[in-house]
Formats: structure tokens, C-alpha cells, sequence
């Protein structure tokens, strides 16, 4: 009996001091409290519902859907392996993943390996899709479609298949292997791909949205590319190179290749096109 009674009081001491240590858990730290009441939105913000619809076709696990407005999305099965989506409506793709987006009029996006993107709403101006994460991906485009590249860049063009590579050197190359050319805005330049040309695009910290064109910017055409400038420098075509030289009473700026050069007084400077762009 005496036995049975030490056991009892120790079995209510731990208790007591198991009590005592979660009381004290709970008090501190305290509760996290929200800052803002209702809660933002968070990035539902960005991509409102609009009325384009589309489907998405599941290949291989995993693969998420996020409806319009939604918070969080859901994942596709084996068994239920296609979904509808609104545009506003995103699709997360997971190391391994492999989705295929589709549109009434044939235009189509295969994802594969780590994705996130978004559809579009171009009935209010916005592209057809908008790549946000990408490692892989194809695109079937359609007379007056638009995607949004990684960085912002725009491509347009109106077949396909146009494929996408995202680089582990933060680059984004663009291959054209479909009969037609196709057209990249990336910052200040309008690059043109024909058929079965290759373009490797920087994914730059500051972006590669196009840019709009400054009246305070010359025009120099070169051979195959273009550079825009302020300062009236001298301008000079060698071959396949462009050479510029800054006056000697003031510096230029050189825009081209979606990079901003500055040459101080009396500086030269060649460009040309990167090796391998030709072709």
C-alpha cells in the first residue's frame, strides 16, 4: 500500500511539473498578433480572375493547380488528372512534374521539372501566360499571342514549338524550331529568331521587361543589331562591328544588347554580335 502511494505522488508531481512547463511554454514567447486586419491579399493581388479559360492536363506527379483568387491550391491525381483554370489561376509544378496547359484556339505551354505559371487575360491586356519559376518548358503559340519570359521579357510569334531552358548561370535560352520567326522584346532590343536559331537571354537583377523608346536616344543600325545612344558619338560600321567613340567634349551612353554602357570623353568602344547569334 505504502508502495502504491509514493508511486501515485510521484506520477502527480510530474504531471504537476509537466502542467507547470507547458504554462510557462504558452506564456513565452507569446502569441503571434496580426499587424493588419483583414490580411493582404498576398500575390492573388497581382493576377486578378479574368474570363479566358483553360485546361490543364497532368503527365506526371507532382502537379498543383491554383484557382483564381485562391489562397492555396490542390494537387492533380492519377485518377482525376485534368482541371479547368480562369485566368488569374496558376500551376506549380514540383521537381519531376510535367503539365501541359492548353487553350480553345491550339495554343499550348508544357511544363516540365520545377514550374510555377500564371495564366493570362489578354482581353485586358495581358500576355497569354506568364512564366514566374521555370526549368524547362514548350510553347505552341498562336497569331497574336504573347508569354512572359522569366525577367519579364516578351516573346510573340505564331506557331511553334518554341522551347524554353532555364540555365543553372541564371540565363533563359530560347530555341525556334518551328518554320516561322518569332520576336523576343527583352529591355531596349526587339531580338528576331528565325527558324532554328538559338538565343541565350541574362536573367539580370533589374529585369528584362521591354522598355519603351526614348525620344532623347539616337538610332544606329548595325550589322544585325541595333544601338541606341546619347551624346553624338561617332559611329563607325568595320564588318561585322560597330565602333563608337565619344565626343571629346562630353561622354555618351550606349545602349544595346539590353546593357547600358557609359564611355567617358574621347573613349571608344566596339560591339558585335555575341559568337554563334548568327546562327
Amino acid at each position: 500500500m505504502m508502495r502504491g502511494a509514493a508511486i501515485c505522488a510521484a506520477l502527480a508531481a510530474v504531471l504537476t511539473l509537466g502542467g507547470c512547463a507547458a504554462r510557462e511554454t504558452q506564456r513565452w514567447p507569446g502569441p503571434m498578433r496580426a499587424t493588419q486586419s483583414p490580411l493582404p491579399p498576398g500575390d492573388a493581388q497581382n493576377h486578378p480572375p479574368g474570363p479566358e479559360e483553360v485546361s490543364v492536363l497532368r503527365h506526371a506527379d507532382p502537379v498543383q493547380v491554383r484557382p483564381a483568387g485562391a489562397l492555396r491550391g490542390y494537387p492533380l491525381t492519377f485518377f482525376d488528372k485534368r482541371a479547368r483554370l480562369t485566368a488569374g489561376g496558376a500551376v506549380v509544378l514540383s521537381p519531376g512534374g510535367r503539365a501541359e496547359v492548353l487553350w480553345p484556339d491550339g495554343a499550348s505551354v508544357m511544363l516540365a521539372g520545377e514550374a510555377i505559371g500564371w495564366v493570362g487575360s489578354p482581353s485586358r491586356g495581358e500576355p497569354l501566360f506568364e512564366f514566374q519559376e521555370l526549368d524547362r518548358a514548350r510553347i505552341e503559340l498562336r497569331e497574336g499571342s504573347e508569354v512572359r519570359l522569366l525577367g519579364g521579357a516578351i516573346l510573340s510569334g505564331a506557331s511553334g514549338p518554341y522551347l524554353l531552358q532555364h540555365g543553372t548561370d541564371e540565363t533563359l535560352a530560347i530555341q525556334n524550331q518551328s518554320k516561322s520567326p518569332l520576336s523576343i522584346a527583352f529591355r531596349e532590343e526587339r531580338i528576331e529568331l528565325a527558324p532554328g536559331q538559338i538565343v541565350v537571354l541574362p536573367l539580370l537583377s533589374s529585369g528584362g521587361a521591354p522598355r519603351g523608346d526614348d525620344a532623347e536616344f539616337a538610332r544606329f543600325q548595325g550589322p544585325g543589331f541595333a544601338l541606341r545612344m546619347i551624346g553624338e558619338p561617332t559611329c563607325t560600321e568595320e564588318g561585322a562591328r560597330v565602333q563608337v567613340q565619344a565626343a571629346s567634349e562630353r561622354g555618351a551612353d550606349i545602349l544595346t544588347f539590353g546593357v547600358r554602357v557609359k564611355l567617358p570623353a574621347g573613349e571608344r568602344a566596339t560591339f558585335s554580335l555575341p559568337s554563334g547569334a548568327g546562327g
